[in-house]
């Protein structure tokens, strides 16, 4: 349940970062999810923002799985070394 969350607040947090498209900003890492456009004859008038919630998902979706990798890479890890500490003989053997 944390891995989800955890992977829709980072998501939320890539919507700080910027890239510059033409005539747009976009936010978003590794998609743009976040889209906002600019008026180029008025730097400070922005039309409304629009949000791709496609991206969005699929961005959550990268994050986890990201999340669950390192938790399975981390859970092999701790099994490999809790067999080697209670048969030390086994890892001996080929």
């Amino acid at each position: 349940m944390l891995v989800p969350v955890l992977a829709v607040l980072v998501t939320g947090v890539t919507g700080f970062w910027q890239r510059t498209g033409d005539g747009t900003l976009e936010y978003g890492f590794p998609l743009p999810w976040k889209t906002s456009q600019i008026v180029p004859t008025c730097a400070s008038c922005s039309l409304p923002t629009s949000y791709n919630w496609v991206f969005f998902l699929i961005d959550a979706v990268f994050y986890a799985a990201i999340g669950y990798g390192i938790i399975s890479l981390y859970t092999r890890t701790i099994w490999k070394q809790k067999d080697h500490l209670t048969d030390p003989g086994k890892a001996a053997m080929p």
